[in-house]
């Protein structure tokens, strides 16, 4: 027994060193020693601090940022966070909102923040009680900042301020920080959409702008695309701002206040809704551009169809197969005098997918409605999703191998399905199915998520729910129809061979999903999971060695729950990087709405590629279709531009860009036709399959 003990244990660890393999390679630490503890440094004044009971001074809370590092404003823009100060205040204290100093634009890749670079004072107003005690008072906070430069570092300092002294008396840099404050002007302003542009009528001229250099900072987020550049137009009435269109509707925001930067002055203003202008579908990145994409003539019924037949495909998937094979084959235990029992596990594992589904769809609805740019496999953006995913299908693949057994489990062929855990445990497979189809995007599947979620919530909740029916569909007939079952291989000792023959799907995803962490959270990540799955090994190895009783026991308790507190820590630890590359062909371009237009207005052909390192399917076209030898080279041939998007972790431009082909997921590959040589335009875009071909894109381009 200790042999067979040793021998899986030896195993198990010979699987992680084979995922080490698999997964991004962890590259050497580069960072340079000179670099500080922390990026910022902060400081907290007052422009008084002999005060007396009933009067209100102010704070300064001053930020010095590391040379090429920056924190954020109130709306950092297209990723980032706020800076916020928590302070301990003594009773009776009042403390009012932060005033935030006039933000720079910030651009990072095809993201732009707002927010600070250097040096900068945000201030506060504090408001004595009218009754104070007498002698020095001292009020402590905490600053939380966010501080960027390749990565995103939050950090925590704790300020102090101390009234009826002077150690943080600094009247100076408060006033120089009000001068620093954009001008609030009461001039009337209001907003509306004109096709993909957002638009800002300000009436009067009492302020004479300079319409050379401008750029606005909303206050709101989602309504205006932060990268593109905004002109001023000055009219009979006053100014007229011009921004790409953002995806947040405007039903949502009451009021919209910006502060309007004109290159000499920032000034502060708040526009109010104008009644909206109809708008047209166009390109995120096009001007004067309509298309009508292909599937915009998608009905409900083509969606369902779609939906279920993508369910099915879902079975084939790499993580999905091997529960579905293990479902069906512990079928085949079952005698021909108990059907009713394999209807009643068909149900179950239907019902398990079906609510799982529902849940699904009831949080990308709900999140939808708020406004959240989303779609298909959102939650696979977040590391910490990832990484609960790898340890999943990591456990899984374990126990398929035979290193563990669970005690109540979908996996045991025979005994365990006929006594009473048997629907349990087929409601929670279905449960499972789902957990882990959702990195997979199949055929037909992008048509009906595109349509689901551009619908209201009843036809996307039937949508979901239709596409959860595909997926439960094969093993449902196989309950349901005794015939089916007949073709089953009679079981033997081969099935133990299968199970184990079955883990290694569950370890190559779980390969898979440590790569796509490491482009979503550096190669650290790699290093950070490998140590947790290996810990994961060595708690079910630990658990069977526990004694009953004694200090021995104890020991071993306590090893046990830093082990387990260590790979739930794990996934909290990783932080999302802010510049994702998951590929480096020759001829690729970063997409970008900006670039995007740029090329259109040429003449060139162009070919869009929106995809992510999580997509196991945009992964397998790459590598069969776009790689392919020949289409590189009508590629070339062509003088084709080809953009490629990656969604790996969140970004709104792709997401708008997926949304304009009522797209909610990737993969998205849309081709762009060559201007016409006599009238000067191009074709409609086509929107190629989502599973591609090299003949299919050659017959596209030619």
């Amino acid at each position: 027994m200790f042999k067979k003990n040793l021998f899986k244990l030896y195993s198990a660890f010979i699987i992680l060193f084979m995922l080490v393999g698999f997964s991004y390679p962890v590259q050497a630490d580069t960072s340079n020693n000179s670099e500080p503890d922390k990026y910022v440094s902060v400081n907290a004044f007052t422009d008084k601090t002999a005060v007396v009971g009933g009067e209100t001074i102010s704070l300064g809370i001053e930020q010095t940022i590391y040379p090429k590092w920056h924190t954020y404003w109130l709306n950092p823009g297209d990723s980032g966070l706020a800076s916020n100060v928590d302070w301990d205040l003594p009773e009776g204290y009042g403390i009012s909102p932060l005033e935030w100093a006039t933000p720079e634009k910030i651009p990072f890749g095809p993201l732009t923040n707002y927010g600070y670079e250097g040096q900068v004072v945000l201030l506060q107003n504090l408001t004595i009680p009218t009754n104070i005690s007498s002698g020095p008072i001292t009020i402590n906070g905490k600053v939380n900042v966010l501080v960027c430069h390749d990565i995103c570092i939050p950090e925590t300092h704790d300020v102090q301020i101390t009234l009826n002294g002077n150690e943080t008396l600094n009247p100076t840099a408060i006033k120089n920080a009000r001068e620093k404050l954009p001008d609030p002007l009461e001039q009337k302003a209001a907003f509306y959409e004109d096709q993909e542009n957002f638009i800002i009528e300000i009436h009067g001229q009492e302020t004479d702008f300079n319409t050379e250099n401008i750029y606005i900072a909303p206050e709101e987020w989602g309504l205006v695309i932060n990268s593109t550049e905004a002109t001023i137009q000055k009219t009979n009435n006053g100014y007229k701002i011009i921004q790409k269109r953002g995806e947040r509707s405007l039903s949502e925001i009451t009021e919209f206040p910006f502060i309007l930067h004109d290159g000499d002055n920032a000034y502060r203003l708040v526009a109010t809704p104008k009644t909206a202008k109809k708008s047209v579908i166009t390109t995120p990145a096009s001007d004067n551009k309509i298309i009508t994409p292909s599937d915009s003539s998608t009905t409900f019924v083509k969606a369902f169809i779609f939906a279920l037949f993508g369910g099915i495909i879902l079975n084939l998937m790499p993580c999905v197969f091997p529960v579905l094979s293990m479902k069906a084959l512990s079928l085949i235990q079952l005698s021909g005098k108990e059907e009713e029992k394999a209807r009643l596990y068909g149900l179950s594992y239907t019902a398990g997918i079906l609510i799982s589904f529902g849940l699904i769809a009831a949080i990308l609805i709900g999140l939808k409605a708020a406004g959240a740019q989303i779609g298909w496999g959102f939650q696979l953006q977040n590391p910490i999703v990832i990484s609960l995913l790898a340890y999943l299908v990591f456990i899984i693949g374990l126990n398929l191998y035979g290193f563990f057994e669970f005690k109540v489990g979908f996996e045991n062929a025979g005994q365990k399905l006929t006594n009473q855990s048997g629907n349990k445990g087929a409601f929670f497979t279905g449960v499972l199915a789902t957990l882990v189809a959702t990195p997979c995007t199949a055929p037909f599947m992008g048509v009906a998520m595109g349509y689901a979620l551009t619908q209201g919530a009843f036809a996307a909740l039937i949508i979901f729910l239709t596409l959860g029916l595909g997926l439960a569909l094969p093993y449902l007939a196989l309950c349901f129809i005794p015939s089916l079952r007949t073709r089953l291989p009679r079981p033997g000792a081969w099935m133990e061979t299968f199970k184990q023959f079955l883990s290694f799907p569950m370890f190559l995803t779980a390969a898979f999903l440590i790569w796509v962490l490491s482009q979503q959270a550096g190669s650290m990540s790699v290093l950070l999971i490998i140590s947790a799955m290996t810990a994961i090994i060595f708690v079910i190895w630990l658990w069977r060695l526990i004694p009953k009783q004694g200090f021995v026991r104890l020991i071993s308790l306590i090893i046990l729950g830093l082990s387990i507190a260590f790979i739930i820590a794990t996934p909290v630890l990783l932080k999302t990087e802010t510049h994702v590359t998951i590929s480096s062909a020759d001829n690729e371009q970063a997409y970008s709405a900006k670039k995007l237009d740029e090329l259109l207005e040429g003449n060139d052909p162009i070919f869009t590629n929106m995809t992510a390192a999580w997509c196991i399917t945009c992964k397998v076209n790459e590598r069969v279709a776009l790689q392919a030898q020949d289409v590189q080279e009508i590629f070339a041939n062509n003088n084709i531009q080809y953009l490629k998007g990656d969604w790996t972790n969140q970004n709104p431009e792709i997401t708008q860009y997926l949304n304009s082909f009522n797209r909610q997921g990737v993969p998205l590959y849309v081709y762009y036709g060559p201007r016409d040589a006599q009238s000067g335009t191009r074709p409609d875009p086509v929107l190629l399959p989502q599973i591609l071909t090299a003949n299919l894109i050659k017959k596209t381009i030619q």
